[in-house]
């Protein structure tokens, strides 16, 4: 039996209550009595060395003898053992169950109570004729064998009578007559409770009493089945006043009824009325008449968000997991979060006092980007092999959970999402093929905190060397490529630390204009008289090109230098030495030209006579109208 079933098995059996982390060590889980709040039974979770202790009280000396079992080692008490995990599944369950009742019988005073032993179809096998089977009771039968043979206590007692066959009383609210008549016998045993529950809640969701009465009432996991007609009515008009905002004292029982049917489902519009009215319930009621009622409560409201996928109240109802499972998120995901965050997470994971570390005194800001930068460098190593993080601190786990364990619920209701996160990780998924819920989550391994602390040991003794600060310490035992990921991140730091004593070059924007002319007078001095020329003729012909532009001037599309190509062929110039000035290919511009001017004319315009671009006689005149307009 694994770890994760048995943990399943532990929090469906005895209530996720039941079970809890020492504070001291997370790697142990403490099985107590709800009643006695005393320990049964004691679970070491450390991968390596997994171990189940359970109180067997006076009878512990003997079974410590049986195969399988052994004395304590997680606790010094002779009334405690050890049992092997490899012992069978039915046996282990066996061995927690004798434990729970050794606790739970411990503090009880003998009552010579006399009980009525039912059989049921588990417990005897063998005389399956004489299993207690559940069945409708037939009220007219019960009746007329009475009448025939007792007739003077017909007379008596008619009026009890009365009572009992309820069903056709004419003062029993019709509404409670079908809710009664609804309960189903015939649904499969495993489910008639929840079933038939969920049958009549919805069948009875909108009634209201005013009964004036109060009877009390007190049943485990209690249903409408279990209500008498006067029970059902004071709890119907109870029920009246809360959805009314009032809240009154009774039988809790009733109250558990009321949860029960806002976790199917029942009497609510949506599911965030649902939650809203748990919260009502839990603080106007729960947290005021019933302690242990506002424990289920919390545990309920969590799994009604996760059940129903109500994610914008997860930061507000799983605070506690999200803060526990801060500490191995950062170091999972320190780019996420800020170098305090991470390096505090890592001192805390450690028994390294780190301030007494010479550049942690000095500078504990430098000290954490220091660390977050190592710490970086290990992360890296995951690529060739090496996980630190979950070799030596922390491991995905993964475990069966049962949402609105305790309470009567329909899981046959389908949910409304297979996959809740909680935080990047820890997360709720559902099986579908398995119709069961789990929880992923991350757990820290046995021994984190001596394994973190000589890794910080060994930073602070390779920071003392690189930067002459303190004495020098001497070193711990670490593998040496996490050694060399230390180095390698202090130099990363060292290389920061340079760049930033580096002067910084400013440019004053303000004296740009100054710069420019400058450039470019020294530009002026460095042309030849001819490279001069060319470049004033340049402008020339650019300002003519502006100003033979008008307000209706149309240049199809085409480049300025594409337009004077134009004009110098009209006028019977070679524009070839113009287009090389201008780094432009003489056959690229011309057969751009022609393309624009396709629409227009419906033909080349420009043609190559002995490789020299010439104006096709044809669309001279045309060419000459579009662009000249009578200009020369």
């Amino acid at each position: 039996m694994n770890i994760d079933e048995l943990l399943s098995y532990a929090i469906r059996h005895f209530g996720k209550n039941s079970i809890s982390e020492l504070n001291d060590n997370s790697n142990l889980v403490a099985f107590s009595s709800p009643i006695t709040k005393n320990w049964f039974a004691l679970l070491d979770l450390d991968p390596k060395n997994k171990k189940l202790n359970i109180n067997c009280g006076d009878f512990a000396t003997t079974i410590r003898d049986l195969p399988g079992f052994s004395a304590a080692s997680l606790i010094r008490d002779n009334k405690w053992v050890e049992v092997s995990l490899l012992l069978s599944e039915q046996k282990i369950k066996q061995s927690l169950e004798y434990a729970f009742k050794v606790v739970l019988m411990s503090n009880k005073v003998p009552n010579p109570e006399k009980l009525i032993y039912i059989p049921d179809a588990n417990t005897d096998k063998a005389n399956q004729q004489d299993v207690y089977h559940e069945q409708k009771i037939n009220f007219n039968n019960w009746k007329k064998a009475n009448d025939n043979n007792n007739p003077k206590q017909k007379a008596d007692s008619n009026e009890a009578k009365t009572d009992l066959n309820f069903e056709n009383t004419a003062s029993v609210p019709e509404q409670i007559q079908k809710m009664i008549k609804s309960y189903r016998y015939d649904l499969a045993g495993s489910v008639r409770k929840e079933q038939n529950f969920y049958l009549q809640g919805k069948l009875m969701a909108t009634y209201e009493d005013n009964y004036q009465k109060k009877q009390s009432f007190l049943r485990y996991y209690p249903t409408y089945h279990e209500l008498t007609v006067g029970q059902a009515r004071t709890y119907f008009a109870w029920r009246t006043k809360v959805r009314n905002n009032i809240y009154e004292k009774v039988s809790n029982s009733y109250a558990y009824i009321y949860l029960y049917e806002l976790l199917n489902g029942i009497g609510v519009e949506n599911v965030q009325d649902g939650l809203d009215k748990l919260i009502n319930f839990n603080k106007n009621y729960a947290q005021i008449f019933s302690k242990e009622m506002a424990a289920y409560l919390d545990r309920w409201i969590r799994d009604y968000i996760i059940f129903y996928n109500i994610n914008e109240k997860r930061n507000e109802f799983f605070q506690k997991e999200q803060e526990k499972d801060k500490k191995y998120e950062h170091l999972l995901y320190p780019n996420q979060f800020s170098d305090h965050e991470v390096a505090e997470s890592l001192i805390n994971l450690s028994n390294y006092k780190i301030e007494n570390c010479p550049l942690y005194k000095k500078n504990p800001e430098k000290f954490e980007h220091l660390l977050v930068l190592v710490w970086q460098q290990i992360l890296d190593l995951r690529q060739d092999g090496f996980d630190f993080l979950t070799n030596y601190i922390t491991y995905k786990n993964q475990m069966t959970v049962q949402l609105f364990s305790a309470a009567v619920f329909n899981h046959k209701l389908i949910p409304k999402t297979v996959n809740f996160e909680i935080d990047q990780i820890r997360k709720y998924f559902y099986d579908k093929e398995k119709a069961s819920w789990y929880c992923e989550s991350y757990w820290g391994l046995a021994g984190q905190k001596s394994i973190v602390g000589n890794l910080l040991h060994e930073v602070d003794r390779e920071v003392r060397k690189n930067f002459n600060l303190g004495r020098n310490l001497k070193p711990r035992k670490i593998e040496k490529h996490y050694l060399q990921a230390i180095k390698d991140g202090i130099k990363k730091y060292k290389i920061e630390e340079y760049k930033l004593k580096q002067p910084k070059i400013e440019i004053n924007l303000a004296h740009l204009s100054t710069i420019r002319e400058d450039a470019a007078g020294t530009r002026d001095s460095l042309l030849t008289e001819e490279e001069l020329r060319a470049e004033k003729e340049e402008k020339q012909l650019e300002e003519i090109t502006e100003k033979d532009r008008d307000e209706d001037f149309e240049d199809y599309g085409l480049s300025r230098e594409e337009l004077h190509t134009i004009k110098m062929l009209l006028k019977g110039e070679n524009p070839a030495q113009y287009l090389k000035e201008k780094h432009l290919m003489t056959a690229v511009v011309i057969d751009n030209i022609n393309e624009r001017l396709f629409d227009e004319i419906g033909d080349n315009v420009i043609e190559f006579v002995n490789d020299v671009p010439a104006i096709i006689e044809d669309y001279q005149e045309d060419i000459e109208d579009m662009f000249l307009k009578g200009k020369n």
